[in-house]
């Protein structure tokens, strides 16, 4: 399909103009013509990562049918693309940032500041200044609700299983086998509207930082090889220490893929912005270290990991205590991320299910604050007295008020 002319955002023209900061992020050149882009090109669609003849997997013909419905329904009108700030969801923005332009809309992409999600109140304040005619929601959140039930909505959400209301189209993809990353779900989604080909390293890139280079997902070994795996596997690493850097460089990250063509474009620098996704790795790989020499105070079979950084760090710690301590239940708790509040993440290896653990623990208390988590990993966030309140349940008495607080907290 030709792609056409009219640009996704208010762009520069000029290809090395620094990009906007912020939770708006508008493109910095215009989107590139798959017919100039860089890459292999394919005559057989079932080469393609994720596109295979199973007419139930990565969803139902059904399912993708109503949402190409939806986007086709788009041209011309005015989209607002939310996606999640992980690698998984940056991808599939600029996935369906290619696919809104070949139909005609005017786009933009918000990713949620630090610490919020689409349904924070000040991201659905930004939402409705900019006064979209449809949103796309990109695995943004738990829920199905629309972010504002006047504007026809589409989320995609590859585990999300609640039903959503009437006004709102739901693509998703829960209990698939093998697993399915937003991005892939995105590609399959948009690859009819757009020349697919050129797009796949996108996908790549997504299904990698969510599910890893090795998942059994129907074409990834000839697909990663296409994008040069050892080029993903480095342009993952960037954009997920973006998110996780307490300067919250996710809009910036998601500049950087909006102007590369390929995978090498990211991993060797050629595009601008990388320089700083590399600072925030260095950032972030330096918080790891120093907020994994805490103690652990233990309580029978919880482990509990006290201690405060603006980044987002507290998953990683968890994971290398995890390894450390395989019969117990990791908590990170990080009190310093954001101000007022305790985020932690549970991890383990193979004897407990953190998730079922926090529902059964305190379900009125901790059902908004979990994070989407499978059987080994999740997380959440709470208020300081109440997190002093959680770790008194868990068998962890005896934290103080100061012991939670906010401390020492920016890297550097």
């Amino acid at each position: 399909m030709a792609m056409q002319r009219q640009t996704l955002t208010r762009a520069s023209r000029r290809e090395n103009r620094p990009p906007p900061s912020g939770p708006l992020v508008e493109q910095a050149r215009p989107l590139p013509s798959p017919s100039r882009a860089q890459g292999p090109r394919y005559s057989i669609e079932g080469m393609l990562l994720g596109h295979t003849k199973d007419l139930r997997w990565p969803a139902s013909e059904e399912a993708l049918r109503a949402a190409r419905h939806f986007l086709e329904q788009q041209r011309a009108r005015r989209v607002l693309v939310a996606p999640h700030a992980e690698v998984d969801g940056l991808a599939s923005g600029v996935l369906m940032a290619h696919a809104l332009k070949t139909l005609g809309a005017t786009g933009s992409l918000r990713v949620p500041a630090k610490g919020e999600l689409a349904q924070s109140p000040g991201f659905l304040e930004r939402v409705r200044a900019a006064s979209p005619e449809a949103l796309v929601l990109l695995d943004t959140g738990s829920r199905a609700a629309p972010l504002l039930p006047s504007v026809p909505t589409l989320v995609v959400a590859p585990h999300q299983a609640d039903l959503p209301p009437a006004e709102t189209c739901l693509l998703t993809a829960p209990g698939q086998d093998p697993s399915v990353s937003t991005s892939l779900l995105t590609y399959v989604l948009v690859s009819p509207l757009v020349v697919p080909g050129p797009l796949e390293w996108l996908a790549v890139l997504g299904t990698v930082g969510a599910l890893g280079p090795d998942a059994s997902v129907p074409f990834l070994k000839d697909a990663l090889r296409r994008a040069n795996r050892k080029a993903v596997v480095e342009a993952v690493s960037l954009m997920n220490a973006a998110r996780r850097s307490a300067r919250f460089a996710a809009p910036r990250a998601l500049e950087v893929l909006l102007r590369a063509r390929n995978a090498k474009d990211v991993a060797e620098g050629r595009v601008p912005g990388v320089d700083e996704l590399r600072d925030c790795r260095l950032e972030v790989r330096r918080e790891v270290e120093r907020c994994a020499k805490t103690p652990p105070r233990i309580a029978t079979s919880v482990a509990l990991l006290l201690f405060s950084s603006e980044a987002l760090v507290h998953p990683l710690v968890a994971v290398r205590w995890a390894q450390r301590l395989p019969e117990h239940l990791v908590i990170a708790a990080n009190t310093g991320y954001l101000p007022g509040r305790v985020d932690f993440a549970l991890r383990s290896q193979a004897t407990h299910e953190p998730l079922d653990f926090l529902r059964e623990l305190a379900p009125s208390a901790l059902g908004e604050v979990l994070e989407a988590g499978h059987a080994h990993a999740t997380g959440g966030s709470l208020s300081q007295p109440d997190f002093v309140r959680f770790a008194e349940a868990i068998g962890l008495p005896g934290l103080r008020a100061q012991d939670v607080e906010r401390r020492g907290a920016f890297p550097g």
